[in-house]
């Protein structure tokens, strides 16, 4: 069992690198075939948001800028690749009997629709975690990848890690979306050296099946071990997890997106929004 195909959009050279980096680590791992995806907007479709109110000469030069600027990601983004392919003899792809390889993915429209779409014939996705110098667009990227991608999304941190899977932390809460998350991580699982099962008082009935999630692993060859920790609060459940994955030294993280509604964490916290905005090694998410 493992990934065959994986999913990593580049929109461009500083929201993509370390993702790429993290995704070439694991289709090495499993012999993965990865498809780099760069969306381009057709600057056309800034007209409705822009054209009221200004005359026709600064509607064009707002949809030149937009080429401009698209231009200028698309070049970034392929240098990107092609530094990647080079430096990592990485070979080039797409063909399912290629085993571990690389393939460039270009097509014009909104990146975070786009994504969503490859995402549904891919295995697992890699995305960058939203940064607050660009908010906006990975936010998007990520929040659509997860909502509308129906597939496992690993979120890798700013900084490359220097391994993914190694050493495990799941942060267990009863909720089926980790339960999913964990199916959809068993490949990392059973290859990991070590696994560690967490839950807390205030997370959902987490620890009333701590040591069933234990159990299941079990039947697939991992050894885990089901640890009870403090916890009880949004917040203070995401601070918890965190530092219990740097207590651990994992180096993957998985657990359910949004257990609440979306909407709730975005108005009072929750566990998600502080892992996603503050984890230092890669998340894997599943909703």
């Amino acid at each position: 069992m493992g990934y065959g195909t994986i999913l990593a959009p580049v929109s461009d050279a500083a929201a993509g690198r370390t993702a790429l980096e993290v995704a070439i680590m694991v289709g090495r791992t499993f012999g993965a075939h990865i498809d780099v995806l760069h969306m381009h907007p057709d600057p056309r479709q800034i007209i409705p948001y822009v054209g009221e109110g200004l005359s026709g000469a600064l509607v064009d030069e707002v949809v030149a800028a937009a080429a401009t600027d698209g231009e200028r990601r698309v070049r970034e983004a392929r240098a990107l690749f092609d530094e990647f392919v080079e430096a990592k003899m990485i070979p080039v792809a797409h063909t399912p009997q290629s085993g571990f390889s690389i393939g460039w993915r270009e097509e014009a429209g909104r990146e975070d629709e786009g994504a969503a779409l490859w995402a549904r014939t891919a295995d697992i996705a890699v995305a960058p975690r939203p940064r607050a110098s660009a908010e906006a667009s990975t936010t998007a990227l990520f929040e659509s990848l997860v909502f509308e991608g129906g597939l496992p999304v690993l979120l890798a941190p700013p900084d490359a890690p220097a391994s993914v899977g190694k050493r495990v932390l799941i942060g267990w809460n009863g909720g089926a979306e980790c339960a999913r998350a964990i199916a959809s991580a068993m490949p990392f699982l059973e290859a990991a050296e070590a696994v560690r099962v967490v839950s807390m008082p205030g997370w959902l009935d987490g620890l009333a099946s701590i040591n069933r999630v234990k159990d299941r692993l079990g039947w697939h060859g991992v050894a885990a071990e089901a640890v009870e920790l403090p916890g009880d609060g949004p917040l203070e459940i995401g601070r918890n997890l965190l530092q219990a994955a740097t207590d651990y030294q994992a180096d993957l993280i998985v657990m359910g997106a949004y257990t609440q509604s979306r909407i709730r964490q975005m108005i009072l916290g929750g566990v998600t929004r502080h892992a996603v905005s503050n984890a230092s090694v890669p998340l894997l998410l599943e909703r």
